[in-house]
């Protein structure tokens, strides 16, 4: 087996660009690199596994690392850290049998041209087997960044330790079905007469979640769009909205465009502009946008800076799904553990507001703005929508009555990670007054 053919060579590899490079899972994910490599179906899976698992248990594993070492790795030796703690998930996450798992990690030193590598790695799992180590995997507190643990502790109190849990557990495969080519009950049957098992979402009523995760390519209908993928979670926030007949629609930051998608499929005869400042994430859109058959207009640009692309005409809705922490979806890429950083919190809180005070003026009287993160931080939600009250008088709040998902806020309602199987979300909703 080649490097460019070896899942866990490849694994070593993809997570470097994540430590050293800054890139998202996703970006690599989608890069020519990486499509490019001619992996078996089997081989993808165990490489993805891998990456995936490290990024979720590194903080763990890494202190259990050090404690390990007898002095620590030179910072040129990061390939060698990577190739150690790769080695201890699969030791003691995935359970490998120890001959193969030893074996396999001493040849990724090999493969990195560092042959005096090999002793240690050698070593290292060895005892690590020998002393019986153990990872407690339900009690995942130390699989979390300090700065993480400590704002969900302060913000979520006594309901802090499920929300850490959930977010270190496997998220699961959820698909949103467009109820007006086919039923529930028949996408779960044929879902079945092709081997996929699936059952209905337990509140979300366009929600399906399938057993396990599987290719999108095996979906029956998903390439006529009656199946999308998209957590149960947002996709209530086309119910919120509710858009009439004839409405103008802005879905700002809109790529890559799973939104845009429903609002379209649910909403006869709406005029709607999908809105995003990443030229590379609105081709994804209009791919989703070919393969359901509907058209947006499409637009590229900044939504806290409307005059580089709105032209006077204002909106009845707004979906505003603004940059955030992603605290909310940490078990979905739990690469934002790594990513992440207590000072990027500040300037997001700050360019969440700029966007929302730049959309509200694009508001017609009357008309509603759905305010949306995949957070789980009080500072991005219920507080940033607080805020924005005190410096809009023209704004009331819309009270969500709903107490089949999430729970009221003083603003808004929150869905914390794992609540009804579902990722953590938020969603307060606003209105401005002087329509009829």
């Amino acid at each position: 087996m080649t490097n460019s053919t070896n899942p866990r060579w490849i694994a070593v590899q993809t997570i470097l660009q994540v430590l050293d490079q800054g890139r998202s899972l996703d970006e690599i994910f989608n890069s020519d690199w990486y499509q490019s490599l001619a992996l078996e179906k089997r081989d993808l899976a165990l490489g993805r596994e891998l990456v995936f698992g490290f990024c979720r248990w590194y903080f763990a594993l890494s202190t259990l690392l050090a404690s390990r070492l007898q002095k620590p790795l030179r910072a040129r030796d990061r390939d060698i850290e990577v190739i150690l703690i790769l080695g201890l998930y699969q030791l003691l996450v995935m359970n490998t049998e120890p001959h193969a798992a030893v074996n396999e990690t001493v040849k990724l030193a090999l493969a990195q041209k560092k042959s005096w590598a090999r002793g240690l790695v050698n070593a290292l799992l060895r005892g690590v087997v020998r002393d019986g180590i153990e990872l407690d995997s339900n009690s995942p507190t130390q699989a979390y960044p300090d700065w993480i643990m400590s704002r969900i502790r302060r913000d979520w109190g006594e309901q802090a330790e499920r929300v850490l849990i959930e977010g270190n557990n496997r998220p699961p495969m959820t698909l949103r079905v467009d109820t007006r080519q086919a039923s529930i009950d028949n996408v779960i049957t044929t879902l079945g007469s092709a081997g996929i098992e699936a059952s209905r979402h337990s509140t979300v009523s366009t929600a399906i979640v399938l057993s396990a995760p599987c290719e999108v390519t095996q979906l029956p209908g998903f390439e006529r769009g009656i199946l999308n993928v998209q957590d149960a979670a947002a996709q209530i926030a086309a119910t919120l909205l509710d858009c009439k007949s004839g409405a103008r629609v802005l879905d700002a930051c809109a790529a890559p465009g799973g939104k845009t998608a429903q609002l379209l499929q649910q909403f006869d005869n709406i005029e709607l502009d999908a809105l995003d400042r990443s030229e590379v994430r609105l081709q994804r859109l209009r791919q989703n946008l070919q393969r359901i058959n509907k058209s947006a207009r499409v637009l590229i640009g900044d939504a806290a800076s409307p005059e580089t692309w709105f032209e006077g005409n204002n909106y009845d809705y707004i979906l505003a799904d603004v940059p955030c922490s992603a605290s909310g979806v940490i078990r979905r890429h739990p690469d934002i553990k790594l990513l992440r950083h207590e000072s990027d919190i500040m300037p997001l809180l700050a360019q969440q507001r700029k966007i929302l005070d730049a959309l509200w003026r694009l508001l017609k009287p009357g008309g509603k703005m759905l305010y949306s993160t995949c957070s789980v931080f009080r500072d991005e939600n219920e507080v940033q929508i607080a805020k924005f009250l005190q410096r809009h008088p023209d704004c009331a709040e819309v009270t969500i009555n709903n107490s089949e998902w999430g729970e009221p806020r003083p603003h808004g309602r929150q869905i914390l990670t794992g609540s009804d199987n579902m990722d953590g979300f938020y969603y307060g909703l606003l209105t401005r007054s002087g329509g009829e």
